[in-house]
């Protein structure tokens, strides 16, 4: 029970047992009243009756009986007796109780008078003749007036004290409603104010307060304080501990577990977000070199300058919110929420500028490199796709060579869903190099033709047998061989298979392409050697690079050509278009054939300068006997130009 009910319940109960004693003592004093005014008034009447009957001229037994009778019949009386002082009755008149009853009487409860009983008032007096004693006067009061009349004061009593019960308990309930309103107001209103600022407080306490609670609002702000005080420490306490955990103490940019939130959150369309967007993914491939070539401060320093200057790229983009993260070591991201297409490529060409604009050195004296992958995403895709998007672009990236950014739209379909982890992907490949038959060459026969001539030649794509039964084709695990160091083996097993496919088709020519990473490393082109060295068929091989090699690694793609050269097997070059600056090195190569790409053959009628490129290419190859070849098909007017030129391209 509620301490409210309590003191209603005993306030109840002390105003009715005060109402009620107050009632009976109200009619008790009436009745004793009542009581005493019969008294008087039967003392009264016997008393003049008897001086009456005392006189000479009523003592007449005729006379006595009239003025008894007269009395009598008043009604105030209910009994008259007249003795004599033998003890004789002389006169006697007495009303029953059913002899005139009087209608008040009536009106009056049975269980009223029952319960209240009047004293019966009863006079006598004695009545002489002179000296001498004519009789005893005897005379009873009439008490039904007497009754009605403490009936009715009774009534109006009772009545009085229940109007008044009720107005006192009506007060009571409404004093409780009000005082619980207040209390439930004040007290709530101040504890509210515990967490709010100094605005809410100064609203509690500028509104009129009870004065009974002033001790309770004096606790609950001291109270107030003290808990301010605990929470602002506790705040600053959970700030803290949100930088270390969000935040990468290098850069102070949010850590990998923030950025997963984030785009988890974006992905679902929090925070009224569009579910649709990119993110950008870049790698800085040179940190360990950098750290050992500069003091670790030095290298923290370049880091931060290299960040702030993309952040302030993003700042200035203001509109959607990119936000940049450091996913680890090497590795930094951009969510970039709600950007259309071109706003999205814009904003990534910036940033790949900044970060190629603030490259550095190396001690071998080449610049360091960074690599980009670009992806989108919508509200079906989900965290592990679009990072699994992402590691794929880098790696394709990596293979490359180039400093382009690389991008995987959402449901390529080269991409698989659900990639392995690096250690599956290590174990599949390594597996793969181990067993034979998973590794097999898919080879594509290629017409080419010019205005005097047609050549057949084959081009040859290593591709693996998953333990899943599916195929993979070399453009999707290739890249990823390159980021786990085996790129070297697989370039050396397609080689091989090459060599065994050109024993089985004599006269056939094959292609293998050979990836930049593989020249790298410091055992390739021995162990290629070696296995070139009792081979048939050398002259109708020809083993492709990326033109890019001759920017990235001059170095070691002459080296290549010279050895190849040696062995007695062609060197290719590819995507020459894209690397103008190697027309600068193709003299100093062995090559049998550079390619172009259709489309830049076919924009340089539309620009002056490309045009000239071109040109220059043309006639650079044709000085140096190599042959061009144009990858895919270009309209009529440009093919009559390549073929006035000599220049090779898909036959029809």
């Amino acid at each position: 029970m509620s301490l409210l009910k309590q003191l209603l319940i005993s306030v109840t109960v002390a105003i009715v047992a005060i109402l009620i004693g107050t009632l009976a003592f109200s009619i008790g004093a009436a009745r004793a009243y009542l009581d005493g005014q019969l008294q008087s008034e039967g003392e009264n009447a016997a008393s003049s009756l008897a001086l009456t009957l005392s006189q000479p001229a009523n003592q007449d037994p005729v006379t006595r009986e009239l003025l008894m009778m007269a009395l009598f019949d008043s009604g105030q009386f209910r009994l008259i007796r007249l003795t004599s002082p033998q003890g004789q009755t002389l006169f006697e008149r007495k009303r029953g109780a059913g002899d005139g009853a009087t209608p008040s009487r009536e009106r009056t409860p049975p269980w009223f008078v029952a319960a209240l009983p009047l004293h019966q008032a009863t006079a006598e007096r004695v009545i002489s003749d002179g000296w001498t004693q004519v009789g005893q006067l005897t005379l009873e009061v009439e008490d039904s007036y007497a009754r009605e009349a403490l009936w009715r004061s009774s009534v109006r009593m009772a009545t009085l004290v229940v109007v008044a019960g009720l107005a006192w308990a009506l007060f009571v309930v409404l004093l409780l409603q009000w005082f619980r309103k207040v209390l439930q107001r004040e007290i709530a209103a101040q504890v509210q104010a515990i967490d709010a600022g100094s605005g809410a407080h100064a609203a509690a306490t500028d509104r009129s307060i009870v004065a009974e609670l002033m001790p309770v609002v004096r606790a609950i702000a001291d109270t107030r304080e003290r808990v301010q005080a605990t929470s602002m420490e506790q705040m600053a306490r959970i700030e803290s501990l949100e930088l270390e955990v969000n935040r990468d103490p290098g850069t102070q940019l949010p850590n990998r577990k923030y950025f997963v939130n984030e785009l988890r959150r974006a992905l679902s369309g929090d925070a009224g977000r569009v579910a649709h967007g990119y993110v950008m993914l870049f790698r800085q491939w040179d940190l360990l070199a950098l750290n050992a070539q500069m003091s670790r401060a030095s290298a923290d320093a370049w880091l931060a300058s290299v960040v702030e200057h993309v952040g302030q790229v993003l700042t200035d983009q203001a509109e959607g919110g990119p936000q940049l993260a450091r996913l680890n070591g090497s590795d930094f991201v951009v969510l970039m929420p709600a950007l259309a297409g071109p706003q999205a490529m814009s904003l990534v060409q910036q940033i790949r500028q900044v970060l190629l604009s603030m490259r550095v050195r190396l001690a071998g004296g080449q610049w360091c490199r960074w690599s980009f992958a670009l992806t989108d995403y919508s509200s079906s895709s989900s965290v592990t796709g679009v990072l699994s998007r992402l590691d794929y672009g880098l790696m394709r990236a990596e293979s490359s060579g180039q400093a382009e950014v690389e991008f995987v739209a959402y449901g390529d379909d080269e991409v698989v869903s659900n990639m392995a982890g690096e250690t599956l992907w290590r174990q599949m490949l390594i597996e793969a190099l181990e067993a034979p038959g998973r590794l097999s060459l898919a080879v594509q026969p290629l017409v080419l033709g010019s205005a005097e001539r047609t050549q057949l030649r084959s081009e040859a794509s290593l591709t693996l047998s998953a333990p899943s039964g599916e195929t993979l084709m070399g453009s999707l695990f290739l890249p990823v061989a390159v980021r786990l160091g085996l790129s070297a083996d697989f370039d050396l097993r397609a080689v091989a298979l090459g060599l065994v496919w050109l024993e089985q088709h004599a006269d056939a020519e094959l292609v293998v392409r050979i990836s930049l990473p593989s020249l790298a490393q410091p055992d390739f082109l021995a162990r290629l050697r070696e296995a070139l060295q009792t081979a048939p068929g050398l002259q109708r091989l020809c083993l492709e690079l990326d033109a890019h090699g001759l920017v990235a690694c001059p170095q070691e793609v002459t080296e290549f050509c010279g050895a190849m050269a040696q062995a007695g097997a062609a060197v290719g070059l590819r995507r020459l278009d894209q690397q103008p600056m190697a027309l600068a090195h193709l003299h100093a190569l062995a090559l049998r054939y550079v390619k172009l790409g259709g489309d830049f053959a076919e924009q340089s009628w539309q620009s002056p300068g490309a045009l000239h490129l071109l040109q220059a290419m043309l006639q650079t190859a044709a000085t140096l006997g190599v042959q061009v070849v144009v990858t895919d098909s270009v309209n009529g007017e440009t093919l009559r130009m390549l073929h006035a030129h000599g220049v090779l391209t898909p036959a029809i």
